[in-house]
């Protein structure tokens, strides 16, 4: 017969370990969905640098919701420059999440850097 074999202090320090923190994960989660607050979204955005690409310039751009609420088919503007030496870029997001962030790109002929003014704005938004 088979002697069965005690277990080490570590494995029973790391077994104390992984149930506290399953228990404080478990606690976290209650807590979040008990005070979580059922904002509505909440977009703000971010440009990042200008890059030169192969017959246009491209800018990274990031969407951050803030809200609790997805929101869906986001819209986003952004517009180099003022008057006739205006050029737009737009971008469109099917969803985003609440709480959450997504990133793409908008795109230019012309080098959106050099333009005297650059605005970023949401033109719109869904909410399922």
């Amino acid at each position: 017969m088979k002697k069965k074999q005690q277990k080490n202090w570590l494995e029973w320090v790391v077994l104390v370990v992984a149930t506290m923190l399953v228990f404080a994960t478990i606690g976290f989660l209650i807590y979040d969905a008990i005070t979580a607050k059922d904002t509505p979204p909440d977009i703000t955005v971010s440009l990042g640098k200008v890059e030169q690409r192969e017959g246009h310039f491209a800018i990274p751009l990031t969407a951050k919701n803030r809200g609790a609420q997805t929101a869906e088919d986001v819209r986003i503007e952004v517009v180099a420059g003022q008057g006739n030496q205006q050029e737009k870029a737009a971008i469109e997001f099917p969803y985003l999440p609440g709480k959450s962030t997504v990133n793409g790109w908008v795109t230019f002929t012309k080098d959106p850097g050099k333009a005297d003014t650059l605005q970023i704005r949401v033109l719109g938004y869904g909410t399922p």
